[in-house]
Parts: structure tokens; sequence; C-alpha cells
């Protein structure tokens, strides 16, 4: 039985089209997000390959093809972990995240950059995001208590 291989890459890649969505659906939870950002560059790769093997071209790749595929696949995937960094409100829903950039990191496929240029967008520091939740209050809160207010005696500030 012969396949399709066009067929077949269209349908991973509408796949990966709803495997994106849901892992920026942030009222699912954590781990299907999580799961979701995986299963879409996996859904991605095979597409790409069935795509590959319907041009004919299984030795030497269509080098731009591909590279424009893992760009795909790599924004996705950032803007999840950005995203899912930026706006944990626990340690447990923030640790997973850190976990999957580490793994990244660790495979060669450094996002850091890419989270760090996407979390501003969201109205977050940067640098911030990588920490977990609670050491973000502790440390909002030290600043806040540094602060002079209005209502301070001027021998107490700081020089």
């Amino acid at each position: 039985m012969s396949t399709d291989h066009r067929a077949e890459a269209e349908r991973l890649l509408a796949s990966a089209d709803t495997a994106s969505a849901a892992a920026l659906e942030t009222s699912l939870p954590i781990e299907d997000q999580q799961h979701a950002a995986v299963l879409t560059g996996i859904l991605t790769n095979r597409a790409i390959g069935h795509a590959l093997i319907a041009q004919g071209q299984t030795a030497s790749a269509d080098a731009s093809a591909l590279r424009a595929a893992l760009i795909v696949w790599r924004d996705i995937v950032s803007h999840a972990v950005a995203w899912n960094l930026a706006f944990a409100e626990t340690d447990e829903q923030h640790e997973p995240w850190l976990n999957l950039a580490q793994r990244l990191e660790e495979a060669g496929l450094d996002i850091r950059a890419d989270v760090d240029r996407i979390t501003p967008d969201f109205g977050k520091n940067p640098q911030g995001v990588w920490k977990p939740p609670t050491v973000q209050r502790e440390e909002h809160l030290r600043s806040c208590a540094e602060m002079p207010t209005p209502w301070s005696d001027k021998t107490d500030t700081p020089q």
C-alpha cells in the first residue's frame, strides 16, 4: 500500500497547529500545555520528513524548508515557555517549563535568548521569569520595603 506523503505532511501540520494552540491555552493544566508544546515539535518533524519524501529528496533535504520549519517550531516552543514562566503562580507550575528550557539547552537547542526577548511583551522582567514565583515575590516585597515613601523621614532614607 502506497503512502501519499504530501497528504500525510499536510495532515501532520494541521495537527501541529492544533497542538501549538493547546500549548498556548492557559486554561489547560500545565502538564497538558507542556505536552502539547513537545507534541507540536514531534508532529512538525514528522511532517517535514513526509514533505521531503514527497519531494523525492530523501538523500539531500531542502535546507531552507527545513530551516523554516525549525524556526517556526522554535518560536512556538519559546512563546509557550515564556508565557508559562511569566505567568506561573506557583513553583509547581513554574518548574516543568524551566525543566523543558534546561533540557532543550542540554540538547543544544537553547531558547533562553528567545524567552528573554519575548517576556517583555508580557510586561515581565526577562531575568525575573527564570526564578521561581516564591523567589520573585520575596524580591518584590524586599524592594518595596527598601523603597522610601513620601512620608519617610529624610534621615531614614539610604544615602
